[in-house]
């Protein structure tokens, strides 16, 4: 039986979940909230460790094996668990406490990361110890994912949600402009091992933040369905509802086209700006400070109408602009560049979840953001076909050929589904 329709009655409709807000709010107003204040905070916390280990870790499978597929490799890694346990996130999500369930993926996460450390700084690394942690950290985020994204409209009025989802993605990508500097000055200070120790204490910090997060219990505990079943339920509500459908449709060939670029950095740095770890820290940097004005912008926006238009618009410009970094042959240009990247990327992936959280009600949102979370595995596996291409044609042909397909699919998008140009 769908069980959607045993509970109509408790959840809005999708008409009611997607009215726009009347009134503008503040561009900091979610922040005045204070369990949203700490599940910022943690947040902060949690992605600055990650950044910082991802730039660690690239740097140290580069190094070590000097091979862009490797550098693949280990991102799919991640990203395959995501991807085929992100839909059992959802379940978890909506039957336990969120924040419960975020604590205990957290502290799973400093764990894995601490027994990582631990190997490289006795020089017993090697590439499979990296892959098998990239594998379990990528279990626990199956498992987070959802839960993050879901609890946020338990923490904040439904008028601040798209302000809310604006200051979460303007918190990650502040992280992006500070840690991944610091971590490539911090890895020839005082090496990689160093950097791995400093996120986990940052995950640590994390958990202690969320501990200061109160919230009403909201999922099904009590449920007696199996996961499947569950799981089964929340996709035929997805199935059910085309304008999901094609958000859905929207983030995920956008995102797998588009994004492997990230994981390829490494190799880029070294091979066509040749640089070193200080060089690609910037890089990263720079595309954290695009993003983090672009999540301001979007927070600042209100109530505003032809939201899908603008999303296309944005998702295309992130191609073209792809295209040109392809180009760059010098760090300067790279610089300027990658901030662009930074804004689109980031705007066009705000507008999207905000599309997505504003047409779903409560009692299944864990389920559909599992989904939904299910993009942030895909340029981890994109990057591995895409370290395959750059081991024969080079990196730079990666990126322009990624940036040139993610221009035209959109444009083609635009033009054919007038559907999401007219979403509000």
């Amino acid at each position: 039986m769908d069980g959607s329709s045993q509970r109509a009655p408790q959840a809005p409709t999708d008409t009611e979940a997607a009215e726009p807000a009347e009134s503008r709010v503040a561009t900091f107003a979610s922040l005045k909230n204070r369990n949203f204040r700490w599940f910022w905070l943690a947040m902060v916390a949690a992605f600055s460790g990650l950044m910082m280990q991802n730039l660690a870790r690239g740097w140290l499978v580069y190094e070590l094996t000097s091979s862009p597929f490797a550098l693949g490799m280990v991102s799919a890694a991640w990203g395959g668990p995501v991807l085929l346990l992100s839909i059992f996130g959802g379940v978890v999500t909506d039957r336990v406490n969120k924040r419960n369930l975020l604590i205990v993926t957290q502290v799973a996460t400093a764990v894995i990361t601490a027994v990582v450390a631990v190997l490289i700084l006795n020089g017993a690394i090697e590439v499979w110890h990296l892959v098998l942690a990239a594998a379990l950290t990528g279990i626990t985020f199956a498992f987070n994912a959802p839960g993050r994204q879901a609890m946020i409209p338990e923490l904040v009025s439904g008028r601040e949600l798209m302000n809310a989802l604006a200051l979460n993605s303007m918190g990650v990508n502040m992280t992006r402009v500070g840690a991944p500097a610091v971590a490539g000055v911090l890895v020839a200070a005082i090496g990689v091992a160093g950097v791995y120790f400093i996120s986990v204490g940052l995950y640590i910090v994390a958990v202690a933040a969320l501990f200061m997060v109160t919230v009403a219990p909201q999922g099904r505990g009590g449920s007696v369905k199996s996961l499947a079943a569950d799981a089964a339920e929340g996709l035929t509500y997805i199935v059910r509802r085309p304008v999901i459908v094609s958000l859905l449709a929207v983030a995920f060939l956008t995102v797998l086209v588009g994004m492997p670029y990230m994981h390829m950095m490494p190799a880029f740095v070294v091979d066509v700006l040749h640089g070193g770890a200080a060089d690609l820290g910037w890089l990263s940097a720079s595309g954290g400070t695009g993003a983090l004005a672009g999540a301001l912008v979007i927070a600042s926006l209100g109530d505003y109408r032809r939201k899908g238009r603008l999303m296309l618009l944005i998702a295309f410009g992130f191609g073209l602009l792809l295209v040109a970094f392809a180009l760059s042959s010098n760090l300067a240009f790279a610089l300027a560049l990658i901030f662009g990247i930074g804004v689109t990327n980031n705007g066009y992936l705000v507008l999207n979840n905000t599309l997505i959280q504003s047409n779903v009600p409560n009692w299944v949102r864990g389920r559909v953001m599992s989904v939904y979370s299910m993009t942030f595995a895909l340029p981890f596996l994109g990057a591995l076909g895409a370290g395959a291409v750059a081991e024969r044609l080079g990196v730079a042909t990666v990126f322009w050929g990624s940036g040139a397909m993610l221009a035209v699919f959109v444009l083609g998008l635009a033009v054919l589904h007038r559907g999401l140009r007219r979403l509000e």
